[in-house]
């Protein structure tokens, strides 16, 4: 890719090092233009000597790092007019967006006008479907806000119409369960509208006292579709499906979708269980956000990254029933599952609002920076490492427009702070609240000594080159799967994604936060120290 290979020339002689030198600094000089530097003066000393031989030789080395510094500003100048070119196309698609959305307001808003006076004609509707899907489907969030203090459901889910509603009789409309987003705060004399006020009052920049900041979801409408995912080769969980699918269905009157391999062990059981529904391709897969009202996982903290996974976009409340081992992100007990159950589809229930990363691999041979592989969404973390090779990994890494470092280890993770008490925490890491957004960059192993981890805001974009002189290829996985090769030249940009995924919370964020890394990690446990002994007096 272009902007790699020029960011790889233009590192060549940074700073005041000489061309004849063989060591440097973390990558900022390129070795084949270095070696090539060396290799012109070899020649010219190898000629005859002449007189003013040592007068040369500086001038030609001065020419040199003349002509670096020059292909370096360029370098920078286009990666300026790169990203100063990629904010002017994402202006022009919010404004689209936002006309796009206002129109199909309108349509939706006549439609059940007419649905209302009876006046409904159902082959005008299925042509104005076809016609919003064609229009929705470069569709990003809308940035409106539908009310005053809080997040509406259309933030986090986008009831997208489907071709699939054109089926549908069309006096029995079904629509998704509909809740708000909202602020909540301890006391009822609390002001949950206080956070993140800025004021400039006589010249002085003050906040406002800020609320806990903790979210609560309200439903508006009740829940009318439930989707469990199980952990499978699990005789337990097996057993407990079978049980909570029943429950829901006798006692919920609720839809229940499954995976095909579960439904396959439901109806073996019993075939009592025929009323479950489940997909058959990618294609179905993709439309389950906008049928599916909450997400039950029976599992681990891998069942629900694979719950994640399922939705390339807009993911529904997940509630994470704890059958694994550590359970970070499940903090509800499978034993008390109906009282659970009862609780959050009643609601209104504290949620974690987990963010996720956008992954985009770009070739060397791209054109351009959106000339991308399919992206890969991830909620744990993107692991770039050596694979099997035994030479150090060489990555050169950029922070937006700003060169951050070459990383020369075993890899490197970026993690969500979700993340952060995964792989991230094992390479030495540390442990962050799942709602504070931000992305981790942990080296893994690094050969220096004064390489530590950093965590960078959420708005930035990463970017990791696999500079031309590296010794071999890097490999990245998204949250431990999908693996794959970055050759020379290959970039990866990371950058937050926009639909986070929210979990439910047995009590609230920081309180789940804090039981799990106690329960799970044992952190900071140790004897206590005895009352008896020295004193000071």
């Amino acid at each position: 890719m272009s902007p790699s290979k020029l960011d790889s020339t233009a590192s060549f002689g940074h700073g005041d090092a000489s061309v004849s030198c063989s060591k440097t600094e973390n990558g900022f000089v390129d070795s084949l233009s270095l070696f090539h530097s060396e290799k012109a003066v070899e020649e010219l000393l190898q000629q005859t000597p002449v007189e003013g031989m040592d007068e040369h030789l500086i001038e030609f080395s001065e020419a040199l790092r003349t002509v670096a510094k020059a292909l370096r500003r360029a370098a920078e100048g286009k990666a300026s007019a790169q990203a100063e070119a990629a904010e002017w196309k994402r202006r022009y698609e919010l404004e689209r967006t936002r006309n796009i959305q206002m129109e199909r307001k309108a349509r939706i808003a006549e439609r059940f006008s007419a649905e209302h006076n009876g006046d409904i004609d159902c082959g005008r509707l299925k042509y104005s479907d076809n016609q919003l899907m064609q229009q929705n489907e470069p569709e990003e969030h809308s940035e409106k806000d539908c009310m005053k203090h809080g997040i509406c459901s259309h933030e986090v889910l986008r009831d997208r119409e489907s071709e699939s509603n054109s089926n549908i009789d069309c006096n029995k409309m079904m629509r998704k369960a509909s809740f708000k987003l909202s602020w909540w705060c301890k006391g009822e004399n609390g002001d949950q509208h206080k956070h993140d006020i800025v004021s400039f009052e006589k010249g002085n920049i003050t906040t406002a006292e800020r609320s806990s900041r903790q979210i609560s979801l309200k439903w508006e409408s009740d829940p009318q579709t439930v989707l469990i995912m199980t952990k499978p080769n699990s005789v337990s969980v097996r057993i407990l499906c079978a049980q909570m699918v029943r429950w829901l269905k006798e006692k919920k009157k609720i839809n229940i979708y499954v995976e095909p391999r579960v439904r396959v062990d439901l109806l073996t059981e019993s075939s009592n269980f025929n009323y479950v529904q489940t997909w058959e391709d990618d294609r179905e897969i993709s439309l389950l956000h906008t049928k599916v009202d909450l997400v039950i996982t029976l599992g681990g903290d891998g069942t629900v990254l694979w719950a994640a996974s399922m939705f390339k976009g807009p993911v529904p409340p997940i509630v994470p029933f704890s059958l694994g081992s550590l359970g970070f992100m499940t903090p509800f007990y499978s034993e008390h599952f109906k009282e659970c159950l009862d609780s959050v589809l009643r609601g209104p229930i504290s949620i974690t609002l987990r963010h996720r990363l956008l992954c985009r691999v770009i070739r060397d041979a791209a054109k351009n920076e959106y000339e991308t592989e399919e992206p890969i969404l991830v909620l744990n973390e993107v692991t770039i490492d050596r694979g099997i090779s035994s030479y150090l990994t060489n990555l050169e890494c950029y922070c937006d427009n700003s060169f951050v470092t070459c990383v020369q280890g075993d890899g490197l993770i970026l993690s969500t702070t979700s993340g952060s008490t995964a792989y991230s925490l094992a390479a030495g890491g540390s442990m962050v609240h799942p709602q504070v957004p931000g992305i981790l960059f942990t080296p893994i192993c690094p050969h220096s000594l004064s390489f530590r981890p950093l965590i960078l805001p959420e708005h930035v974009t990463v970017r990791i080159v696999v500079p031309f002189n590296s010794r071999s290829p890097a490999w990245a996985s998204f949250d431990g799967k999908d693996r794959k090769q970055l050759a020379a030249g290959d970039a990866l940009l990371c950058s937050m994604a926009p639909w986070p995924v929210s979990t439910a919370c047995q009590v609230d964020s920081t309180n789940d936060f804090l039981r799990s890394i106690h329960d799970g990690l044992h952190w900071n446990l140790r004897k206590t120290q005895s009352f008896d002994g020295p004193r000071d007096l």
